[in-house]
């Protein structure tokens, strides 16, 4: 169903079902669910905290200790539910940033040298600092991300991460 359906659809609703068919989704869908509360009470920075525990989650346990099996595709839904909320763009550079940081400090932790994993890092970046080039976020969080560079030295000498890096933050920088 497209949107302009859906949108003649509700129109054609008494109120009272509306207000069900909201309700039913708040309960149905945890996403569903979040963006009505981030509506009703939009407090951008308590809901980028929630996010980052949530992140932080995926890859340690409450106690601190690390997770021996993740899915980092749980951690890039995090943040891509974030981004549907539409905060301001500085909240959504800090959780792109916080999620490159975390899964480095991951690999880091679990010496983890398989190229794949390492890829993603790439990949993760690339996305982050195409938002932040694209929001104007760059000069602000600059030292993060060279922070992140230096970081990325205990990566596999071969697989070039930090030059990687550092060509994806130059591309992102001249395509916006």
């Amino acid at each position: 169903m497209s949107k302009a359906q859906l949108k003649k659809y509700l129109q054609t609703l008494p109120h009272e079902q509306i207000v069900q068919v909201v309700l039913d989704l708040y309960d149905a869908r945890k996403a569903a669910k979040e963006y009505l509360e981030f509506y009703m009470d939009p407090d951008a920075a308590k809901a980028v905290e929630n996010a980052k525990k949530a992140v932080l989650k995926v890859f340690y346990t409450p106690q601190g200790h690390i997770r021996a099996k993740v899915r980092a595709k749980d951690a890039s839904d995090i943040v891509a539910d974030f981004l549907k909320l539409q905060t301001d763009s500085e909240y959504m550079a800090d959780l792109y940033l916080f999620h490159v940081e975390v899964i480095l400090s991951w690999l880091c932790n679990r010496r983890i040298i398989r190229e794949t994993a390492w890829n993603s890092v790439v990949s993760l970046f690339r996305k982050a600092a195409d938002y932040l080039a694209a929001t104007d976020n760059l000069v602000k969080l600059q030292p993060r991300i060279e922070k992140i560079m230096k970081f990325c030295h205990v990566a596999p000498e071969y697989l070039r991460v930090p030059q990687r890096l550092r060509q994806e933050l130059e591309e992102a920088k001249s395509n916006n």
